[in-house]
């Protein structure tokens, strides 16, 4: 029961980034397009403040499993998450985006800059994270459902 317990909690938190994404990668998008407004920035500022927690506590995460492997204080589900994503950045053929080249804190300046450039990394970089979101969402669903 605790690790059923442990993956609903891993789902919820999951689909929260994975909503903070999507908000902020439409934004950005639309952004890019010129079809934005001050409502939406002000809208979009808590997806943005969600994922700078999150980048911020993932960048603690990598750099303690990359010292020692071994990552206290964590329930199984994120040290897997954070595993996953260490994994990533060593597969450069899938990943290609300036989170898994670069440092996670040089995308969370990313998160704050207005320069087009920048914008257009951050899409990529959000589309990556995505989909290491949805594949460590896809067990955690399995976990809960079951064979249903």
């Amino acid at each position: 029961m605790v690790a059923e317990w442990l993956s609903i909690q891993n789902f919820q938190r999951s689909q929260d980034l994975l909503s903070a994404i999507n908000t902020l990668s439409i934004y950005t998008k639309l952004e890019l397009a010129g079809i934005s407004s001050e409502e939406d920035k002000i809208a979009v500022d808590p997806s943005r403040d969600t994922l700078a927690k999150f980048l911020n506590e993932l960048e603690k995460m990598v750099q303690e499993a990359e010292k020692k492997e071994a990552i206290l204080g964590i329930d199984p589900r994120q040290r897997q998450l954070v595993m996953n994503f260490i994994a990533a950045k060593k597969n450069k053929r899938r990943f290609h985006s300036v989170l898994f080249q670069n440092t996670i804190l040089h995308v969370q300046e990313l998160l704050k800059s207005d320069d087009e450039k920048d914008r257009r990394s951050l899409i990529k970089c959000l589309d990556e994270l995505r989909s290491i979101l949805e594949d460590h969402i896809q067990i955690d669903t399995m976990q809960i459902l079951g064979d249903i």
